[in-house]
């Protein structure tokens, strides 16, 4: 009996299942990297949307002390990016905490943003995309556009 054409099929067999192996483990590992890398891109998305939104609150403030008393009325109109790294976001107010605080949607992932106005700040949430920075009735907001 001649054994060479079962080696051969053996090592063709066994050669294919080292490479399944090794290009599996691979994209397993790369997916898990891929994954890392995008929530640490949405979080550094988030912050900057955040502190550019924070920004605008504080111009709003500055506006409002500007106009000395009366009853004024601020509004300041911006377009942020509607998604972050494929993801929908969305943006809240949290007036008594003087907080900005951005959710991801997938991944679900959070950001907060301290600031300090002089003005009262209420309590909102808008969806990416345009926002609208308003102090109307003695207390700034944030609306979608």
């Amino acid at each position: 009996m001649d054994n060479r054409a079962v080696s051969t099929t053996l090592s063709y067999t066994l050669t294919l299942t080292i490479a399944t192996l090794l290009v599996t483990g691979l994209v397993v590992a790369g997916s898990d990297f891929v994954n890392d890398r995008r929530e640490e891109v949405v979080r550094e998305e988030l912050a900057v949307i955040g502190q550019q939104v924070a920004s605008d609150l504080a111009q709003a403030d500055r506006l409002v002390q500007a106009a000395h008393g009366g009853s004024p009325t601020v509004t300041l109109r911006r377009s942020y990016p509607e998604r972050v790294a494929g993801s929908g976001y969305r943006i809240s107010l949290d007036g008594p905490n003087d907080r900005v605080a951005l959710e991801s949607v997938e991944p679900s992932l959070s950001v907060t943003v301290d600031i300090e106005t002089t003005s009262a700040m209420g309590t909102s949430t808008v969806n990416g995309g345009v926002v609208v920075v308003t102090y109307e009735s003695g207390q700034l907001e944030v609306r979608n556009g």
